[in-house]
């Protein structure tokens, strides 16, 4: 099969990468031939990193919802092909003309003219893309939402995708999406075209579920956790082993409500939680733990000086020595500097599941209901604490209350995972046995529909429903 995937992925966060290996490698388990490429906000990086030839997502770009145009073959890609000599050159002035007569337009008033006709353009090469794969599949997180680029960002992105598609007879699949803001009538309006015309959708959790249906009845499917846990490079890395010597804990804030880097900007309710966090911090490096700072989105970088700043400038300098910093941008990376944490606090939905692989019990400071969801689904309800209103009291509470618990904390996650794996393995089984002949019943109306038999699990005490 040749198949799609799209993702509102940019290359900077690294639970998009988790998302985009772990369906990569798994779908190439089931259908060895499958031939893969990647629709995507920055394709020349999302090729690099995943080695699939990459296309670019929107012509447009909106407010924190940054659209680059470029195309992107893999290296390793063997139909790419290379221009000759003139080619090249007559491609290269043909650019040129093309953005001078652009920078023109705009300059003299004509940018919704401008806009509309880079629009136009990208719709006819997203269909002549489309005429070339079997199936378009919606690869997993946050797909459902508003916030970052509002009505005409992602949800119209989605939209035009899905009419695409079956324009151009290739089946649409959601897997194991996420729902958050979708409170505008064109963002429903758009997911509700984009969500009737898939022939097969699955949800990370029940209020992702719940959400599809309140927007359109016709878009019910099963509770599949989400894509990251069947990521098959969760075993500790040589050499990767936890300090003896003492306790080492991981800690990523998030630029949750920061002015210039959230679409919700909040600036006391941001300087409240740094305050709060290096409080935490400053506590843990006074008992003798150290305390590595790290991110698993490339803007949260941008708040370790404004929590280093509010670390307890009063520490010894032995103790602000405990205070470090890693700059990790791989998903092996993330996971190796994991295996070497005894502990993990974290907003990220994604950096906490792939804590979760590796094995790290981990504190929540949740920003979101998807993280509330992830962490009572895992059991781990009691760790999680809400962003606007915790202490940095009740967090270190949280977490010596979790340092007793850790031992079967370990046991739960270990099974949690399995479990859920399991659940994505059902499901990837599923996807690569159609064919086109199987998916050409989706066209006529009919929509397909995993048994209980082949999909579903009863929802158990380690996980949702699947």
């Amino acid at each position: 099969m040749k198949v799609a995937l799209l993702t509102p992925y940019d290359g900077g966060n690294l639970g998009d990468a988790a998302i985009q290996e772990a369906l990569i490698g798994n779908l190439r388990k089931y259908d060895p031939q499958v031939q893969l490429a990647g629709i995507t906000l920055h394709p020349q990086s999302t090729a690099a990193r995943h080695h699939i030839p990459c296309y670019p997502l929107a012509a447009i770009s909106r407010p924190y919802y940054h659209a680059k145009k470029e195309s992107a073959v893999a290296p390793n890609n063997l139909n790419a092909t290379r221009r000759s000599g003139s080619r090249a050159e007559v491609s290269r002035f043909l650019q040129c003309s093309k953005r001078a007569v652009r920078d023109l337009l705009f300059r003299i008033g004509f940018k919704p003219l401008v806009r509309f006709a880079q629009e136009c353009v990208h719709i006819l090469r997203s269909y002549r893309l489309l005429r070339t794969v079997d199936m378009l599949v919606v690869a997993g997180g946050g797909q459902l939402d508003e916030e970052w680029g509002g009505s005409w960002g992602h949800p119209y992105a989605l939209m035009k995708w899905a009419v695409l598609s079956r324009a151009a007879g290739a089946s649409v699949m959601f897997l194991s999406v996420g729902g958050c803001r979708t409170d505008l009538r064109f963002t429903r309006l758009f997911l509700r075209i984009a969500l009737s015309l898939a022939c097969y959708r699955s949800y990370r959790d029940e209020g992702s579920r719940q959400l599809a249906r309140s927007i359109t009845p016709t878009a019910d499917g099963p509770v599949i956790p989400d894509l990251a846990f069947s990521l098959s490079c969760i075993a500790q890395p040589p050499g990767a082993t936890t300090d003896s010597t003492g306790l080492h804990v991981g800690v990523s804030p998030i630029a949750y409500a920061r002015p210039g880097m959230w679409p919700t900007e909040e600036p006391a309710l941001y300087a409240r939680y740094m305050t709060e966090l290096a409080s935490f911090i400053a506590a843990l490096l006074r008992r003798g733990t150290v305390v590595t700072l790290f991110s698993s989105s490339s803007p949260d970088d941008q708040t370790f000086d404004d929590l280093r700043a509010r670390v307890d400038r009063n520490l010894e300098s032995e103790a602000r020595a405990r205070l470090l910093f890693d700059n990790v941008t791989t998903v092996q990376g993330l996971l190796a500097l994991f295996h070497s944490l005894d502990f993990v606090v974290a907003s990220r939905l994604h950096g906490l599941i792939l804590s979760f692989l590796a094995g790290k019990p981990s504190i929540a400071l949740s920003y979101d209901r998807k993280v509330e969801t992830l962490m009572s689904d895992v059991g781990l309800k009691a760790y999680c604490l809400d962003i606007r209103s915790f202490t940095n009291e009740n967090l270190l509470a949280t977490f010596l209350r979790l340092y007793s618990d850790a031992a079967p904390v370990k046991s739960k996650l270990v099974d949690t995972c399995c479990h859920y794996d399991q659940l994505l393995q059902n499901q990837y089984r599923f996807v690569t046995e159609f064919r086109v002949l199987d998916l050409s019943r989706s066209h006529s109306g009919h929509t397909l529909v995993a048994s209980d038999e082949h999909l579903c699990e009863t929802r158990s005490d380690v996980g949702p429903r699947g």
